[in-house]
């Protein structure tokens, strides 16, 4: 099925297992071209600098999280050559392409249960099903989680589960709500179209994936997270910042007197213009998402 076929909104109403259906066909097509490949090798040697500035030169465990079918996952994997590499994925077809793929490559990898994955016996790379988010996974056993292009979109029976981490808690509801409503200077702008309630589903929902992550991290772990993006992060409007700050469990400042939750601490951002940007122009036909790439922001967990 050809991507014009495609009805994103109806396909990702499935949740995760969204990519056994044709939208998994469409993302290995993706994942395959040059430009998610020179992507995919940038972010793994982004991460292994940022180690080496440390003095870390190998993390002990890194997570791949929603690591689809394995091609950063592969780049990943020869950037850490002795690191343990958990890689998690609620769908069976993609986790199936990255096992094969690894085997392929030579890789020393393996299907594990989610609840074995982080322990110490099993192969280098442990490949485990499980719908993200999951909060019964073994907290505060990774040294770095990495989230690349992130596209988690819930099914409408997972939001109990996210109202029981995090959607409702406040006074991040409350927060939550404020940013939903102020809208931008410039009456052009795009985002000001987003209903309310609909602007205010996408954050918490995201807050609570971010808030996952931090599950997964030790103390002082790092996060990091390739955002597909039209511009530089510097050059984002300032309401479009706090929401993306909020949205990350990073926002340090009060909103109306108002104090979220903090989590990670914003470190630094890399921009990359890249035909990445077209995974995003497929779904919305929007011409506007032709032009653009990703960046990779990089936080601390506190």
């Amino acid at each position: 099925m050809s991507k014009s076929k495609i009805d994103f909104e109806k396909a990702f109403l499935k949740g995760h297992k969204s990519y056994d259906t044709a939208v998994g066909d469409w993302w290995e097509r993706q994942a395959a071209n040059g430009s998610h490949q020179k992507a995919y090798a940038n972010v793994a040697k982004f991460v292994a600098a940022q180690f080496k500035k440390r003095g870390v030169k190998q993390p002990k465990v890194l997570v791949d999280y929603a690591c689809g079918s394995g091609y950063f996952l592969a780049a990943l994997a020869k950037e850490f050559p002795s690191a343990r590499i958990v890689a998690l994925d609620g769908s069976k077809k993609m986790l199936e392409r990255a096992e094969a793929r690894l085997a392929q490559a030579g890789m020393d990898s393996g299907v594990m249960d989610k609840s074995e994955c982080f322990g110490a016996k099993g192969p280098r790379i442990r490949l485990a099903q499980t719908s993200l988010p999951n909060f019964s996974l073994p907290k505060g056993k990774a040294d770095a989680v990495l989230f690349v292009f992130p596209n988690l979109t819930p099914a409408p029976g997972d939001q109990p589960y996210y109202d029981r981490h995090g959607y409702k808690q406040k006074p991040d509801t409350s927060v939550g709500r404020v940013l939903a409503r102020l809208r931008e200077m410039d009456p052009e702008d795009e985002v000001s179209t987003v209903p309310p309630q609909e602007m205010y589903d996408g954050l918490m929902t995201d807050r609570v994936i971010s808030r996952n992550l931090r599950h997964l991290l030790r103390r002082s772990g790092a996060m990091f997270k390739v955002d597909y993006a039209n511009a530089h992060r510097d050059e984002l409007s300032r309401l479009t910042h706090i929401r993306s700050l909020f949205t990350e469990g990073a926002l340090e400042e009060a909103v109306k007197e108002e104090k979220s939750e903090v989590f990670f601490k914003y470190l630094r951002n890399q921009f990359h213009r890249s035909q990445v940007i077209l995974d995003v122009f497929h779904q919305t036909r929007d011409p506007s998402d032709k032009t653009g790439g990703y960046f990779i922001s990089q936080f601390v967990a506190v």
